[in-house]
């Protein structure tokens, strides 16, 4: 009884399918109306894949950030070693160690901000101390008590610097 049933279900199948040189070719002419939808769908599935690139972009930017700021007190206490310890083979080893971090944060593209000598920049500086020093100029750093970091062009960490009036 079940074959019967599937063979005449295979039967009424192959009796509703058409060939496809039987199907008439009837092309409906383009109009305006849906050649302006055309290039909007289009514009607007360009303006998705812009902005989901965009979206990417950041989220990763934010992510190496987000590790760096966790990375920066250890880089903050090597360099404090090597100004601590004197001249032997400590300070050398701490050196190579602190060089080898910045080496992998500037792969990175993480590099340090603020230098003593540099115009001080509100965007990139967090002032602390104000010195009078007629020596230099004003609004110039006059010493960096913690060095910042940027990621391009997003500030991971501002450098707290003493700036001269």
């Amino acid at each position: 009884m079940k074959d019967k049933k599937k063979q005449t279900q295979e039967e009424t199948v192959e009796e509703t399918v058409q060939p496809v040189e039987d199907i008439p070719e009837e092309k409906a002419p383009v109009t305006d109306e849906w050649h302006d939808r055309f290039i909007r769908l289009a514009a607007d599935f360009d303006n998705f894949k812009k902005r989901s690139k965009a979206e990417k972009d950041a989220v990763y930017s934010n992510a190496v950030a987000d590790a760096v700021s966790t990375l920066l007190p250890i880089l903050d206490n090597l360099e404090r070693a090597v100004l601590a310890v004197e001249e032997g083979p400590q300070r050398d080893g701490v050196k190579m160690v602190l060089d080898q971090a910045l080496k992998a944060f500037e792969s990175m593209n993480v590099t340090p901000v603020g230098e003593a000598g540099d115009p001080f920049d509100p965007q990139i500086h967090n002032a602390v101390m104000h010195v009078d020093d007629e020596s230099l100029g004003e609004n110039t750093i006059a010493e960096v008590l913690q060095r910042g970091y940027r990621l391009g062009e997003k500030v991971v960490r501002h450098a707290m610097v003493k700036v001269a009036n």
